[in-house]
């Protein structure tokens, strides 16, 4: 799947879910399956999927967005989804976080960030490092960032 693909799937069906309180937080294309994520505040419920499958199946097959998919499959993104917008971080306000990004050296290897997430600025991220001062990253610069989990 391409990037313009996607976003086409985003631009198109997003609008339309948000309507009922529903997030598209990713698509994603893994062999004969698009995959769409979902959000709820409250919550997903099988019921939930089954409905956007439900709606969004149609207008995916009339914009022909299905051809070359034999399923379609809608779902949670999980408890370790990734985070990727200005929006994921906001959702995730006061929870401790690790971000992958460019190191500022020239070796071309990632630097790797664990904060919690204490202001979110449509471009940026601030992260209470502990014992540190406070860390600002740019989101387009992220390349992988998820909620730490501690069990």
């Amino acid at each position: 799947m391409t990037t313009t693909e996607k976003n086409s799937i985003i631009e198109m069906l997003a609008p339309m879910l948000e309507l009922d309180g529903i997030e598209l937080v990713d698509v994603e294309a893994h062999r004969q399956t698009l995959r769409l994520l979902i959000h709820k505040p409250d919550g997903l419920s099988v019921a939930d999927c089954q409905a956007v499958n439900h709606v969004v199946h149609p207008i995916l097959e009339v914009h022909e967005q299905l051809a070359g998919y034999t399923q379609l499959e809608v779902a949670s993104p999980g408890i370790d989804r990734p985070l990727q917008t200005a929006r994921d971080f906001q959702r995730n306000c006061g929870r401790t976080v690790e971000i992958e990004v460019p190191s500022e050296s020239e070796n071309g290897q990632e630097r790797h960030v664990q904060g919690v997430i204490v202001e979110v600025h449509p471009e940026r991220v601030i992260l209470a490092q502990a014992g540190r001062e406070n860390i600002s990253v740019q989101i387009s610069q992220i390349r992988k960032a998820h909620i730490h989990l501690q069990w």
